[in-house]
């Protein structure tokens, strides 16, 4: 943002209302009288504020500015996406660094009950991919890398692996679709009782029952390479010749 954007963004926490869903903003006419803009001016920089995910328009409550939405397209990951600004192979190698990075600092918040709650999720996740309902498998793979930034209770990284995944949705739901029906084929066309690429969650749960930031490091690394093994293309086998076997 430059430093008028800044300025104009002073004027609405300033000028605002703080309720429970966020800041409850002035009419539009009321902010061009204290902001010195005028009325396509403001509705400018509010309509920029929306597309970034902090202004959302509240039926009966009118604008309000909120905590950063990691769902829609109202992320700057989403919007940089698709203006050309970085490709999907880059947010998602940045998401792999920065759960990596973060995996042991884990281990000095979690409580048992987080651990407890993690473990559902995984939970959660098998239960959706042995209907092979690809859509609610993310959603639970998503809660639950999203709970463990919240443990960190850092709402800048919450938002940061948030709308990562938000980014990478169409990717991630394509390869969940590849790699469990590449499992059950491999398992002979019989869903297995629990899927490999599901199972690996298990491991980082454990990782942080034993309270050993190496064994939490390795897990999660583990976490992304053994979803590259699974999901990565099969070299093409030619068919044998005739005759031969």
């Amino acid at each position: 943002m430059d430093s008028d954007a800044l300025e104009f963004l002073d004027t609405l926490v300033r000028e605002g209302t703080r309720t429970e869903k966020g800041i409850r903003l002035p009419t539009e006419r009321r902010l061009a009288e204290i902001s010195g803009l005028s009325r396509s001016q403001v509705r400018e920089r509010l309509s920029g504020l929306q597309m970034l995910g902090m202004l959302q328009k509240v039926q009966g409550s009118g604008n309000m500015l909120v905590d950063p939405s990691t769902s829609g397209t109202g992320n700057v990951f989403t919007l940089m996406q698709r203006a050309g600004l970085v490709s999907t192979a880059q947010i998602a190698q940045a998401r792999e660094m920065l759960e990596i990075a973060i995996a042991p600092r884990i281990l000095e918040h979690v409580t048992e009950a987080q651990i407890l709650a993690l473990e559902q999720t995984v939970h959660d996740m098998i239960d959706a991919s042995a209907a092979r309902d690809f859509a609610a498998g993310l959603k639970a793979d998503h809660d639950f890398h999203l709970a463990l930034f919240d443990i960190l209770d850092n709402p800048i990284m919450t938002y940061m692996v948030g709308s990562m995944n938000q980014a990478l949705h169409d990717l991630l739901l394509e390869r969940r679709r590849v790699v469990i029906s590449r499992e059950i084929a491999e398992n002979g066309g019989v869903i297995p009782e629990m899927f490999t690429t599901d199972e690996v969650h298990f491991e980082i749960t454990r990782a942080l029952r034993s309270r050993r930031r190496e064994a939490v490091s390795a897990a999660m690394v583990e976490h992304f390479e053994r979803w590259r093994r699974v999901s990565r293309p099969r070299p093409h086998t030619a068919p044998a010749p005739r005759g031969e076997t």
